[in-house]
């Protein structure tokens, strides 16, 4: 009689154990965590807005820089392309890449006429709510934020000598990646800004000085 209370004990144990088992195994299931998490996405080249153009380079930078999601989406283009006219002083572009149901990455390009680079660089801080701006190189101006949480990357391009007018782009990323991807943020930045710049029909090369600039360098090499 002992024994079989026992076993039967025994079986009762189990059978909790295996219902316990089954239940946090369908949790870790249903809300995506260890041991059934599941893989990272992948962002195709096929996928990209133009704004990135068709670029494999930027398919493999997206995959290392954005975080982790089961799955990405891109936006469709949006903005107005600048038309070929020299007079047209308007271009505006960008697309987000969104995954589990949260927006990663914002890229935008705007084309304005800013009388320096500060003046610049504070209107991009100001949309973007970046801080700390490091300076790379790329195009007439370039800056990175906070590389310990990266945020921005931002590229002015030269563009028309009509109004001294430039594109301003930009990559914020919504979320923190590492740090050792700075170089991947402001790479992806200068794509941007490179394509940008062709789309916009531009005609001065994307590091042309202002035009004031040259000009004071004339005056003073004639003194």
């Amino acid at each position: 009689m002992i024994m079989k209370l026992t076993r039967k004990r025994a079986i009762i144990a189990l059978s909790v154990c295996l219902a316990l088992v089954a239940a946090w195994a369908g949790i870790s299931y249903a809300t995506n965590t260890p041991p059934f998490k599941k893989p990272k996405g992948t962002v195709e080249v096929a996928e990209l807005c133009p704004s990135f153009g068709n670029s494999p380079e930027v398919a493999g930078i997206l995959n290392r820089l954005l975080p982790y999601a089961t799955g990405y989406r891109i936006s469709r283009e949006g903005g107005t392309p600048r038309s070929p006219s020299p007079t047209d002083l308007h271009h505006l572009s960008g697309c987000t890449i969104s995954g589990d149901g949260r927006r990663l990455l914002l890229v935008r390009t705007e084309m304005g006429g800013w009388s320096n680079e500060k003046s610049w660089r504070d209107e991009v801080l100001g949309n973007t709510n970046g801080r700390r701006p490091t300076p790379f190189d790329a195009g007439r101006w370039a800056f990175s934020t906070t590389p310990e949480i990266l945020r921005v990357g931002a590229v002015f391009s030269a563009c028309v000598p009509y109004g001294d007018s430039g594109l301003s782009t930009y990559v914020q990323l919504r979320a923190p990646a590492p740090a050792d991807r700075l170089d991947d943020l402001r790479r992806l930045a200068e794509i941007a800004a490179e394509r940008a710049h062709e789309a916009a029909h531009c005609t001065l090369p994307a590091d042309a000085p202002q035009q004031q600039d040259t000009a004071g360098q004339q005056d003073t090499a004639g003194q």
